[in-house]
C-alpha cells in the first residue's frame, strides 16, 4: 500500500493536476479490492491529502493486527 501511495503520489505530481476530484476518482479506480478501498467506496474522500491519511491509519492497523497474528500461538489440533 505504502508503495502505491508514493507511486500514486509522484504520477500526479508529474502530471502536473490539481483537480482533486479526477485525483481522487483515478486513485479509488486504481487501487485493489480491500479494506480501504471498501472505505473509500463508503466514505467518499474529496481529496488526495484525505486519501493518503486514511491510508496511512489503514497501514498502521494491518501493521498492529500482523504483529499481533505473529504473536498468537497457533492452536493445538484435538485429539
Amino acid at each position: 500500500m505504502k508503495k502505491y501511495i508514493n507511486r500514486f503520489g509522484a504520477q500526479v505530481v508529474k502530471v502536473g493536476t490539481t483537480e482533486e476530484p479526477m485525483i481522487v476518482y483515478a486513485f479509488r479506480k486504481g487501487i485493489c479490492t480491500g479494506p480501504l478501498c471498501e472505505s473509500l467506496i463508503r466514505n467518499r474522500p474529496r481529496t488526495f491529502a484525505e486519501i493518503r491519511r486514511r491510508a496511512v491509519e489503514h497501514i498502521a492497523t494491518e501493521g498492529e493486527v500482523c504483529e499481533k497474528r505473529a504473536s498468537v500461538a497457533p492452536a493445538r489440533p484435538r485429539a
